[in-house]
């Protein structure tokens, strides 16, 4: 039996290797024009462009791999069946199912490796991806002026000349319009001038001559200033800015973070919903009480984030030592800059019993009366929710009543839109976080669907490994995107979305299995195409 296995995976570890590269291949050309117009026309070099290509290549081999070995179970299996080395093995006393075990210990190595994959180095590279495409969108390439047209040059101004020498630099009838002044605009008429790049080749250097300067500013608009010249030089910086990599890191989404921080974010914003949905029925109970002439609750004490455990304990120190290869090392932080201590000193005035500070005293313990409202945040510490603070309506000085109402259309909205991104982001979080066990599983219900089909239909050849494994990974994509789209809507629970797929097919793969055992050694079709042509024979 040990002999048959290696033959059985000598028979899939070829097929495996190409398929993974073709399929690689091809996504990544489908991703190249994406690739292509980003980094595209802005000078780089070679090793820029395949520093971005090698960073794009996780996240294409975490579908890959699985279609892979779909490829490989179909292809090996159909070859054996073809060849009747299956019927032979049969006929020898193995069953089916023991022919296919070599096939699930590969897959069992290929979900091993895909979710090491997903879960470890596909964050940290589509990292590094973003970080890179953010310092390429902050390069600016070397400008090319055409003539009679309207060139627009960094930081905010435009040129237009009649004619433009490319190779001397001169220029005749000059026009520069300078948009970016905050008290108006300026427009720069010349007679002729000269371009050159500076020493360093960033700045475009502008001599112009016998021209005149008109100014759009003042505090009448209908003024315009005028200043004649006969000589004018003009220097535009970051014209040809060059590519620099910064040492900061952009802020991660949930494609960006490992499994174990995806469940940190989890704990981290159910309890912002949960505070959230409190801060809503606050406001709902003090509105109730105003309404009826009931005496307002007692105000109750902000709450205080609590301090969440890192998850999953050993696994971290994987991410660790990952994040260490891959990433840059963080900056050290600069110590703080301590002011002098005169001013930290307070005034001598401020500290007299009846002084300023006193009279701050009374004005606040005089506001801070103990009835539920919602206004302006007296804690730093409060927690942070769309855009403003979740605070404790009991906390504050009441508004005005309106309608007999106390609370604003802007602190019920503000609770609402809290609690509903909270919730928003905690589904997307699931959802990244159960994808990261459903993709790297199917490599089991494809190995027992392809053996299925390769045992069913022996004589397929090369048509049914490139249709069938298109269509079964086709069929399983479109299950996985539209339950994950359901997960963040909320109609189905995340978990439901990515292992209902996983499920269906592995019903379909043990079902195939258990027929093909049960056919094998009786009638046998030649080929699919066989099967399909006396289909619709007989549907005629």
């Amino acid at each position: 039996m040990r002999l048959l296995s290696r033959h059985i995976l000598r028979s899939l570890a070829a097929p495996f290797v190409w398929g993974l590269l073709a399929l690689t291949g091809l996504l990544l050309l489908n991703s190249l024009a994406r690739l292509i117009d980003t980094f595209g026309g802005k000078g780089l070099s070679v090793a820029v462009m395949t520093e971005a290509i090698v960073l794009h290549l996780p996240a294409l081999m975490t579908l890959t791999l699985p279609m892979a070995i779909l490829v490989a179970a179909l292809y090996a299996y159909t070859t054996l069946a073809a060849d009747l080395e299956m019927v032979a093995m049969y006929a020898s006393g193995i069953s089916v199912w023991k022919m296919v075990r070599p096939a699930l210990l590969l897959a069992t190595g290929v979900a091993a490796l895909d979710f090491l994959l997903f879960d470890q180095i596909v964050p940290v590279s589509n990292t590094r991806l973003r970080t890179l495409q953010y310092d390429v969108e902050r390069t600016t390439p070397t400008v090319a002026l055409r003539a009679g047209e309207l060139n627009r040059l960094p930081p905010s101004h435009t040129l237009r000349a009649r004619t433009i020498d490319p190779e001397t630099g001169r220029m005749r009838d000059v026009t520069i319009w300078d948009l970016g002044r905050y008290d108006g605009r300026r427009v720069i008429h010349a007679d002729s001038g000269v371009m050159a790049a500076s020493t360093d080749q960033l700045d475009l250097l502008l001599t112009l001559y016998d021209g005149e300067v008109l100014d759009l500013a003042g505090p009448d608009p209908t003024k315009v200033e005028r200043t004649d010249f006969r000589v004018n030089r003009i220097r535009l910086g970051e014209i040809g800015k060059q590519f620099e990599r910064s040492a900061d890191q952009l802020e991660r989404g949930d494609r960006e973070l490992s499994g174990c921080e995806l469940l940190d974010g989890i704990s981290r914003l159910s309890w912002e919903r949960d505070e959230g949905t409190r801060l809503r029925e606050q406001l709902t109970r003090r509105d109730l009480r105003q309404l009826a002439g009931l005496a307002p609750l007692p105000p109750q004490p902000l709450p205080e984030r609590p301090t969440f455990a890192p998850r999953c304990g050993a696994w971290r120190q994987v991410n660790r030592a990952v994040k260490a290869v891959l990433l840059p090392a963080e900056l050290e932080a600069q110590a703080p800059v301590q002011a002098p201590q005169d001013t930290l000193r307070p005034r001598r005035d401020s500290l007299d019993p009846g002084g300023p500070a006193d009279a701050i005293a009374q004005d606040s313990t005089r506001l801070a009366a103990p009835v539920e409202s919602l206004a302006m945040p007296v804690r730093p510490d409060s927690v942070a929710m769309g855009g403003g603070f979740l605070v404790d309506p009991g906390q504050f000085v009441p508004p005005a009543a309106q309608d007999g109402l106390v609370s604003t259309i802007a602190e019920v909205n503000g609770a609402r839109s809290s609690t509903r991104d909270a919730e928003r982001r905690v589904r997307e979080y699931a959802v990244e976080y159960h994808k990261k066990f459903a993709i790297p599983v199917t490599s089991f219900c494809f190995v027992l669907i392809g053996v299925a089909l390769a045992l069913k239909y022996p004589r397929s050849g090369i048509g049914l490994v490139i249709g069938g494994s298109l269509v079964i990974f086709l069929a399983f994509y479109i299950l996985l995107i539209g339950g994950e789209n359901l997960a963040n809507k909320g109609v189905i629970t995340p978990a439901a979305a990515m292992y209902l797929p996983v499920g269906v097919f592995s019903l379909i793969g043990l079902g195939a299995v258990t027929s093909a055992n049960r056919e094998m050694g009786t009638a046998r079709t030649s080929s699919l195409v066989d099967v399909l042509r006396d289909l619709f024979r007989r549907r005629r």
